[in-house]
């Protein structure tokens, strides 16, 4: 094992120790502090095999009170690392007179603001295990949680009642349990050590994400896990700085002030009009496998680049959404930057430029990680980033001398789904349908087709393994080459049973959409999890394409596309984790908390939010995670999934103000082209985040039929297209459809003269006496209906408003579009 790798597993072993110390799992009578953590760190060296007993030893002097002995550079590293990384959290300690078990995991999302004001509740996090269950991942009141205030002197805390730590022994029992099947580790192969530490960081997120990093503090808002990962990349990072300087003897690691490190971004352009260039065949899960492999090449690229540095996953502090970032030493800078070359190359070849890696750096000293100074280096790398984004493929021109060159096309023409026409796109006859399509489109069709059956993704890395796996037979559903790395990735409906002498350490098993423990734990391969946002095939619209989506919608046959977003979010990451202070407003941005909020944002939107579309039928997810969401189904379903993903996500964010959620919904029909579809919805999802009520609210909407309403409206726009919709089969008549269509055009033509016209100029007009004259006559010719109509009288005409809020006749086109097209015949 190499003194990189040491520092690596050190910094592990001490963090997992610090775990189950606070667990009392290996619970010793008179033990200390320190001397329990040694004792649990000494569990886990002999479970995992660990054979260099220099990791331990190192653990053993980071542990130890005796500050003369054993003072090695690597020791010192270590320290170094382990304190640039607690700099993140608050320096604030309490003393509490019990278990420090008692203090549970804030929740960060609780306590972002965009408004300079202090959240006056705080919420605290369970403490369990990850999983889709709102109850395990869903912030509380800390007397939800029986958790009482504790008077520390200067400031209170919340701490839980009882003096117990049940939570933390559930917690390391079933931690350990898991651990006990994690293939041993083969300490003299570099590529094994990778491979224990990637199943030893999945296993960490699911059991240590809710668990407070530091205890006791003030504000205990890092969880161990996110702290377990940066520590370790700050090491890591830190050891390779100087061991490329000549004065590694000399070398002063609790220096502040020198660019060490650097924050790399790498996001990819293009993406959009790749994922919409579809036709209208087999066009559902054709878009689904092209949003799929964006995710999914993001997250092999990522990969490549930190394996080509020779660094561990711990490097990565994030990748979704085909973005991602890195935290490296400053002297691998042109490493990287060459591997990125080579791979654009990779990407240039196969799209033909229409996909590029742009990178952008940031350069990152000691003092940086302290809590507040790193948004600058967020902002910093992406303004770089953009600067390169603007030169895209500069580096490939000038050192391919045939960039220009033209190509030879293909004898059978372009593919019909992408328009490409090189020889060397593997253009065929589809058998099916029978229409010309190039390699690349038939297996991104593909990958949406098989990725309903899928329950694993198997990533294997280089040729030789490649070869392996073929003269095995490993039996697969679909298997694609990504681009720009040396990895296949292969399509399971089952986990590969393989022996277990076999090296397989090249290889990484995920499970698709659940926390739940491989059933085959032996294996030599490393093993995690994803999240995608599952299509649900066992739902009636599991089989749908477009044309089914509208087929099957409630009255007007059109289906309809669902694009929603956080609002401000860049703002959130840059300046939402301000706290107030005595002297002001400091900020609290670090690269753990980034990590955390984005990290729960995508456990939101690519997991809890599947469940949320149960009972919707004619909906499927096509992408959901980091911070967005597009789903298609027929269009009656849709404005009310868009509600419930809303208040749901308010909730999960505990109600924060900060944070909002603006979407779109555009209608068409099912040959319609997906990539116009596409784009309405985003115009009317954009059009949303413009909607502004009063001087204090704005964003936080949906744009529907054309119309913006604040989500605090939507649930009255609901009730009354219920409303209009039973007077009108009631009445067995759309009149009162086409009275209030009037009131709607009449609105509209003021609005068109005053473009912000005021209550009483919209409510004083001439439709408000047209309106009554009609009702009144409606009233006279149903009866029955007459107590309804004169109630919707008297709320068409209400001219009081609530402030910060749209009058009704705002958003009337909604109510009366919808009720319309649900009664709209299907001639």
């Amino acid at each position: 094992m190499k003194t990189h790798d040491q520092i690596v597993f050190a910094n592990l072993l001490l963090n997992l120790g610090r775990f189950f110390q606070r667990s009392d799992y290996f619970q010793a009578k008179g033990d200390n502090k320190k001397q329990t953590t040694l004792n649990c760190c000494k569990h886990l060296f002999e479970l995992f095999s660990i054979q260099e007993s220099s990791v331990m030893k190192l653990v053993e002097q980071l542990l130890s009170d005796d500050h003369q002995q054993d003072n090695s550079s690597f020791k010192k590293l270590l320290q170094a690392a382990d304190y640039f990384a607690g700099t993140e959290q608050e320096q604030d300690f309490i003393k509490v007179s019990h278990n420090s078990q008692k203090l549970r995991l804030q929740a960060l999302l609780s306590k972002v603001s965009l408004h300079k004001q202090q959240k006056a509740d705080e919420y605290f996090l369970p403490l369990r295990v990850l999983s889709f269950d709102a109850a395990a991942i869903f912030p509380e009141k800390p007397e939800a949680l029986f958790m009482e205030k504790l008077n520390t002197g200067q400031e209170s805390v919340w701490l839980e009642k009882e003096n117990t730590n049940a939570a933390y022994l559930k917690l390391a029992e079933d931690f350990f349990k898991e651990l006990q099947q994690v293939p041993k580790i083969n300490t003299a192969d570099p590529s094994s050590l990778r491979s224990f530490a990637r199943t030893l960081l999945a296993l960490s997120e699911k059991y240590l994400s809710q668990v407070p990093a530091a205890i006791p503090v003030l504000q205990a808002d890092i969880s161990l896990f996110d702290h377990l990962r940066i520590s370790t990349a700050i090491a890591e990072g830190l050891y390779h700085y100087h061991a490329a300087q000549p004065d590694w003897a000399e070398a002063d690691f609790m220096d502040t002030q020198t660019p060490k490190w650097l924050l790399v971004c790498g996001d990819f352009s293009g993406i959009q009009n790749f994922i919409y260039k579809i036709t209208s065949k087999g066009a559902a899960k054709g878009l689904r496998g092209r949003s799929v492999f964006i995710q999914l090449l993001c997250d092999a690229i990522s990969e490549q680049l930190i394996r080509t540095l020779g660094l561990y996953g711990t490097s990565r502090i994030y990748s979704s959404g085909g973005k991602f970032y890195l935290l490296i030493a400053n002297s691998q800078r042109e490493a990287l930057e060459t591997a990125v070359v080579k791979i654009n190359a990779e990407l240039l070849k196969r799209f033909r430029s229409e996909i590029f890696l742009g990178i952008g750096f940031a350069a990152v000293k000691a003092d940086d990680f302290k809590e507040g100074n790193m948004g600058k280096g967020w902002q910093e790398a992406n303004e770089d980033l953009m600067t390169n984004k603007q030169q895209a493929f500069a580096a490939n021109l000038a050192i391919q001398s045939d960039f220009f060159k033209p190509e030879a096309l293909h004898s059978l023409g372009a593919c019909q789904v992408c328009d490409r026409d090189d020889r060397f796109a593997g253009i065929q006859i589809d058998k099916e349908e029978g229409f010309k399509i190039c390699r690349q489109c038939q297996d991104l069709r593909k990958i949406g087709q098989k990725l309903i059956d899928t329950n694993y993704l198997f990533w294997a890395w280089g040729k030789n393994t490649r070869q392996m796996l073929k003269k095995l037979g490993l039996r697969y559903l679909h298997c694609i080459h990504l681009c720009g790395t040396d990895c296949s990735l292969y399509f399971l409906d089952h986990q590969p049973k393989f022996s277990n002498a076999l090296d397989l350490s090249a290889c990484h098993l995920e499970r698709l959409n659940t926390f739940e423990a491989n059933s085959e734990s032996s294996q030599t391969y490393s093993t995690g999890f994803r999240l995608l946002g599952k299509w649900q095939k066992q739902k009636q619209s599991g089989d749908y394409d477009f044309e089914d989506f509208a087929k099957n919608a409630q009255g007007f046959k059109r289906m309809g596309v669902l694009r929603m977003d956080v609002d401000n979010l860049g703002e959130i990451f840059i300046r939402g984790l301000d706290k107030q202070t005595s002297t002001g407003y400091e900020s609290m941005g670090s690269l753990s908390r980034v990590a955390t909020l984005s990290r729960q944002l995508h456990l939101f939107f690519a997991g809890y939010l599947s469940s949320l579309c149960d009972e919707f039928e004619n909906c499927q997810i096509i992408y959901a995670g980091g911070d967005d969401v597009f789903i298609i189904g027929s269009w009656h379903e849709l404005p009310c999934l868009a509600k419930k993903i809303r208040d749901e996500f308010k909730r999960y964010c505990a109600d924060n103000d900060s944070f909002t959620l603006s979407g779109g919904i555009a209608l068409a029909t099912g040959k319609y082209p997906i990539s116009k579809s596409a784009e309405l919805a985003g115009r009317a999802e954009e059009n949303a985040k413009h909607l502004q009520r009063g001087s204090n609210k704005k964003k936080d909407a949906l744009c529907f039929l054309d119309t913006e309403i604040g989500w605090e409206s939507f649930k009255d726009a609901i009730d009354l297209k219920d409303d209009i919709t039973k007077l009108a089969k009631d009445t067995n008549s759309n009149a009162i459809i086409d009275r209030l269509r009037r009131v709607v055009i009449a609105t509209n033509e003021i609005k068109k003269h005053h473009p912000n016209p005021t209550p009483e100029l919209l409510y004083w007009n001439q439709w408000r006496w047209r309106l009554i004259y009609n009702l009144k006559r409606m009233s006279n010719r149903y009866p029955n209906s007459k107590d309804e109509l004169a109630a919707l009288q008297k709320r068409l005409l209400q001219t009081e408003h609530q402030e910060n809020r749209q009058v009704l006749l705002d958003w009337l086109q909604i109510p009366v579009r919808w009720a319309e097209f649900i009664m709209r015949e299907e001639k």
